[in-house]
């Protein structure tokens, strides 16, 4: 017996009743396309489509929370940052637009003694080399095509959700403290580091540290 095809598209089988098709049978393709929240409630495949996107935008939202600490903690970064943008967005407007002074700035904020215990652990780097190798030891390597391309690799390898909000969430307690000492400059610094790295972009100087210094403590460790 012929399968019936779809009302809709007329290729593929139809399977499913549509209210919008005075019952005839159309595709689970073509229902997923065409449904209308207005006129197809009530319809057991759209409340279905529904409830599992509730549930799928619950656990992102759970997700989220798990990255930025508590409630209270994720109410004082909006507050703080929609302070920041509203009243001085004139440094965030820099970063924006001048990626040169934003790296001379990150590199040169992330490089003080406040952040010389963010790196990559001993058994973070002892994953990585056993995945892709040692580094090459030359210098300027890391400047090569080669060179980036380990680096990407090894952040990428490493940054797991787990060490994201471990990281994320001391950045966000930081860009607090700066906040409240109304440094500015600084506040903005971290916020635009947060933001680059929510995007996944992980090449930005505050991962760049954290990698070389966990390498360079284990080159020296191992040339003992």
């Amino acid at each position: 017996m012929a399968k019936i095809k779809c009302v809709i598209c007329g290729a593929r089988a139809g399977k499913r009743k549509c209210m919008l098709q005075d019952g005839a049978l159309i595709c689970p393709v073509c229902c997923a396309t065409s449904r209308d929240e207005e006129h197809c409630r009530g319809c057991n495949y759209f409340d279905s489509s529904e409830k599992f996107d509730k549930k799928k935008n619950q656990k992102a939202t759970s997700k989220l929370s798990s990255l930025f600490g508590s409630p209270q903690l994720q109410k004082s970064i909006m507050e703080a940052s929609i302070d920041l943008m509203n009243n001085h967005p004139d440094q965030g407007k820099v970063y924006d637009k001048d990626a040169d002074k934003f790296l001379q700035d990150s590199f040169a904020f992330f490089f003080t003694d406040e952040y010389k215990d963010f790196s990559f652990s001993e058994k973070e780097i002892k994953h990585i080399i056993l995945e892709i190798g040692e580094p090459k030891p030359e210098e300027g390597w890391f400047h090569t095509d080669a060179g980036k391309e380990y680096y990407i690799k090894a952040v990428n390898m490493t940054i797991n959700e787990t060490r994201f909000r471990t990281f994320s969430q001391n950045l966000f307690k930081s860009f607090l403290k700066y906040y409240g000492k109304k440094d500015i400059d600084n506040a903005w610094l971290i916020l635009s580091t947060m933001n680059r790295l929510m995007e996944g972009e992980f090449l930005v100087p505050f991962t760049i540290l954290m990698f070389f210094r966990g390498i360079s403590k284990w080159k020296t460790e191992n040339n003992q």
